[in-house]
């Protein structure tokens, strides 16, 4: 009875080893791989008017997904400077930083304003590169 009790019990521990084990292999690594592509930029993004000047993006994409326009592009700054700056942006010329929060490898700022809402999203992507994108919706 004991041999089966004791074989249980190692089975059920090296079960949560292997379940708990390698989930978050890589995500240190996030962002460190070569950059392989850089996306072809586009002339506009359409920014609707009195948007925040985010001059040191290059813009990739923007397109309507219902009511929601979103808008993809990438810089080469750091994404701690990234971040800061995103909420500077929306933390004035009548928007308001809603919410935001930075984790080692991403960060979002939510915005609002008498007109639209949205988010910032950023990423790293690759070496050297940080992937911007914008959702912004009007207010219902």
């Amino acid at each position: 009875m004991r041999p089966r009790l004791l074989i249980g019990v190692c089975f059920l521990v090296s079960l949560a080893f292997v379940a708990c084990g390698d989930k978050d292999k890589g995500e240190g690594l996030k962002g460190q791989e070569a950059c392989v592509q850089t996306p072809a930029p586009i002339a506009d993004p359409k920014f609707p008017s009195g948007f925040p000047d985010i001059s040191d993006v290059t813009w990739t994409a923007s397109q309507q997904a219902g009511p929601t326009q979103v808008v993809t592009g990438y810089t080469g700054d750091a994404l701690d400077d990234l971040y800061r700056e995103m909420k500077e942006k929306f933390g004035e010329g009548g928007y308001k930083v809603r919410k935001s929060e930075k984790d080692p490898h991403d960060a979002e700022v939510a915005f609002a304003n008498d007109k639209y809402t949205g988010k910032v999203q950023l990423s790293d992507e690759c070496q050297g590169r940080r992937a911007v994108q914008i959702k912004i919706r009007p207010k219902s």
